[in-house]
């Protein structure tokens, strides 16, 4: 895959991936609602790795020549498949929420301001995927999360907002993991 943000965005949801496999058992022991059946971080971790082998599909198959909007189609129906349980769906139209933002910005890096919005197209498409959204679910968790990425990116210099020309990959890589390092720290405070 030669477009940067979609080489970024696969490095992130393998980040995502990585964190909730480890977490398997913390997130499975906070499973209370609907039922207490101790599966969300299963559910969840499922739905990551169906996203992370889709992307590793688009890069075998198509390689370099990937549309980004073919990636968003593909990453939605890749996490809605691999959903399991609620707690999947939910995170399966949290993630197409996000892929959905971030389609509509062709040629921008993924950037801490671009995060940011596409977190909160997240909250929103998941909160419009639950006819009652209850309270104590990963619902207020990314609504929270987004609220702090925009919270967070009112106090970033501009330069660190929207990733000028001129930077190295590892420059905007650091810019990119402090955002996703306060953002994750809000997660885990909601």
């Amino acid at each position: 895959m030669s477009d940067r943000s979609v080489v970024r965005f696969r490095r992130v949801v393998a980040t995502a991936y990585a964190y909730l496999d480890a977490r398997r058992a913390e997130i499975n022991d906070l499973n209370v609602y609907p039922v207490a059946d101790g599966d969300t971080g299963d559910n969840m971790a499922r739905t990551m790795y169906a996203v992370l082998v889709e992307l590793d599909r688009i890069a075998e198959e198509e390689g370099e020549e990937v549309d980004r909007n073919d990636v968003v189609h593909a990453v939605a129906r890749a996490a809605l498949m691999g959903a399991r349980g609620n707690s999947g769906v939910i995170l399966s139209q949290i993630v197409r929420g996000a892929a959905e933002y971030l389609a509509t910005r062709p040629g921008d890096l993924i950037s801490p301001a671009l995060l940011s919005s596409s977190l909160s197209s997240a909250a929103d498409a998941a909160y419009e995927s639950v006819r009652n959204p209850p309270e104590g679910t990963m619902l207020p968790v990314i609504r929270g999360m987004a609220n702090s990425a925009s919270m967070q990116l009112a106090r970033l210099p501009d330069a660190n907002r929207v990733l000028p020309a001129g930077l190295t990959q590892e420059q905007q890589d650091e810019i990119l993991a402090a955002a996703l390092e306060f953002i994750t720290e809000a997660g885990r405070v909601a």
